[in-house]
């Protein structure tokens, strides 16, 4: 689990409270964003649509014109197979009259009869042509109104035209049409006329993309003709894209006069990104503001607090490594660190004086403890020597024998107290070191002129025992090796007694063998209950919580096998 500082602490505490106020402040600037994009999409919005009315005026007053001028006399009697000259005179010099008051806007005017020939038109090269095959002359043969045509290309000039047809009826028969072009130029400029709201500007395009109408500005902003058709076929009414003078700007695209023209308006994105910059101003502000007092906060908590703490801590530590010293703060602190301050001073003082009465008891106890093991250790000696002498007025072999038997027992106890005065820790023996000197003080005792002596091998794992484990191990080994010395060894090509110990996980096991051939006399039967030394291993072993094996090898000799459970790290304490 992560543990936090009371820096830390601190800071996040002020960081949560400066939440709200960042809140507050980017909902602000948010609803300003919006509200700026909002007026630059109703400025697109607006511009567009009265551009759009500005063409549907226009068509609205070619409509009247059309039907005004078909409503004529001359025009309606030149819509027959043969009109007279006159009439045809009369009618072509009205439509070139009429279209003389709009230069620019319409292209030409004409009279078909029912078979779609012309018989009257304003441009004379267009009389006698068929316009049969005009979509526009198929639907007024149909129709009763107005009839608005595809755009098409004039036969008499070389602008493309937008034809509106009227159908000339008479006794409910159709007898021609009375049409006239209206030019996409001049619709063009009509719907582009002006520039809009908010540094909007108007241009009209066709279908291909190719600018069409507009002023000098509206068509720099117009991007290159390919995305323009990406844009109409793809059905994109808005879009952000760079211009042809490399500004980022929004387009608004409506449609004008069917799909023939588009009207495209435009409005900079680069000065609203400005606008926006200095709307978000505010909230960067506060922000600024918020991880200033942040700063703030992280290094006055660390020069008031943190410092001070750490400082006090290290004066801890070194006290408690047992350093005298003295608190002196380099720099002054606030009256609360200072008596903190005073209050582990104190602390301090009285540990040490405590410390030194403890260490004073210590080496007390200490010099108590070396001065018992020494005189119990003196003490088994003098038993061991009393047996010895003892044993010299013996003069049974199996008696001195079992005397010698005590005797080892009773140095096994003095060897321990030995290594337990001699070692800086008055609970903890060195097991290697105690089984070594163990078996050369059993060996000088037990050694025999008439046979080889057997060579030791000891092998143990470097570890400290308490006396709890150390005496019953002690004493079986004692007993074994006791047993081990009474064999045989003339006929083994190497005599020797081997001492294993190993740890195996949870247990260790002591194994000890020998090569040598038990004697008649001093043989002790592995298989039976056995005497006194079998049956005091078998209780120690159960003293140590283990399990001993007891076994004759094949090429002669004793394995004894004691697995016990491995000492508890608290042994030496309770020891």
């Amino acid at each position: 689990m992560v543990r936090w500082s009371l820096r830390s602490k601190l800071v996040t505490l002020v960081a949560l409270a400066l939440l709200p106020v960042l809140g507050l402040a980017a909902w602000q600037s948010k609803l300003q964003e919006e509200s700026v994009i909002s007026q630059r999409v109703a400025a697109l919005g607006s511009v567009s649509d009265v551009a759009v009315a500005r063409y549907a005026s226009l068509f609205e007053a070619s409509r009247r014109l059309l039907t005004a001028a078909c409503a004529d006399e001359s025009v309606e009697q030149s819509a027959s197979a043969e009109p007279s000259s006159a009439t045809a005179g009369r009618c072509g010099g009205y439509l070139s009259k009429l279209l003389a008051a709009y230069p620019g806007q319409y292209s030409t005017a004409l009279v078909t009869d029912d078979q779609g020939v012309a018989r009257c038109a304003s441009d004379a090269k267009a009389l006698g042509m068929s316009f049969a095959d005009r979509d526009v002359f198929q639907r007024a043969q149909l129709a009763k109104g107005l009839i608005v045509g595809d755009t098409i290309a004039s036969r008499m000039t070389q602008h493309a035209i937008i034809p509106i047809a009227v159908p000339i009826i008479r006794d409910g028969t159709f007898r021609g049409m009375c049409a006239v072009g209206i030019r996409l130029r001049a619709l063009a400029q009509m719907a582009a006329q002006g520039e809009g709201a908010g540094g909007t500007a108007v241009a009209v395009v066709d279908g291909s993309g190719a600018a069409l109408g507009g002023d000098a500005m509206a068509l720099r902003r117009l991007p290159v003709p390919a995305r323009l058709v990406e844009a109409l076929t793809g059905g994109q009414s808005t879009f952000s894209d760079s211009g042809q003078d490399g500004s980022l700007y929004e387009f608004r695209v409506r449609p004008v006069g069917g799909n023939a023209l588009f009207v495209v308006v435009s409005a900079p994105v680069g000065t609203d990104s400005l606008s926006l910059a200095g709307i978000w101003a505010g909230f960067f502000l506060v922000v600024l503001a918020s991880i200033a007092v942040l700063l703030v906060i992280w290094f006055g908590a660390d020069r008031w607090c943190v410092r001070p703490l750490r400082y006090i801590q290290d004066f801890a530590d070194k006290v408690a490594r047992g350093e005298h010293i003295t608190l002196s703060p380099r720099q002054p602190w606030s009256p609360e660190m200072a008596s903190v301050g005073a209050g582990v001073t104190a602390m301090a003082e009285a540990i040490s004086s405590r410390e030194a009465a403890l260490r004073a008891n210590l080496e007390q106890r200490d010099h108590m403890l070396r001065e018992i093991h020494h005189r119990v250790k003196n003490n088994l000696q003098m038993i061991s020597s009393l047996l010895n002498l003892q044993a010299g007025e013996i003069r049974s072999p199996r008696i001195r024998r079992f005397f010698g038997d005590a005797q080892n027992r009773v140095l096994t106890l003095s060897i321990l107290h030995r290594h337990l005065y001699e070692r800086s820790s008055w609970s903890l023996v060195d097991f290697q070191q105690f089984i070594s000197d163990l078996v050369r003080q059993i060996s000088v005792g037990r050694a025999r002129g008439d046979q080889p002596a057997p060579r030791f091998h000891i092998r143990a794992p470097i570890m400290a025992v308490g006396p709890d484990t150390a005496i019953p191990i002690g004493l079986i080994v004692t007993e074994a090796v006791s047993i081990a010395l009474t064999h045989d060894f003339s006929r083994a090509a190497t005599p020797e007694i081997r001492i294993e110990t190993s740890e195996r996980g949870e247990e260790v096991q002591l194994v000890i063998e020998d090569n040598g051939v038990a004697r008649d006399d001093g043989a002790a039967i592995p298989d039976g209950k056995g005497g006194f030394a079998l049956t005091l291993i078998r209780g120690l072993a159960m003293q140590l919580g283990g399990e001993v094996t007891i076994e004759r090898k094949p090429e002669g000799g004793n394995r004894v096998i004691v697995v016990f459970p491995t000492p508890a790290a608290d042994e030496p304490v309770n020891a």
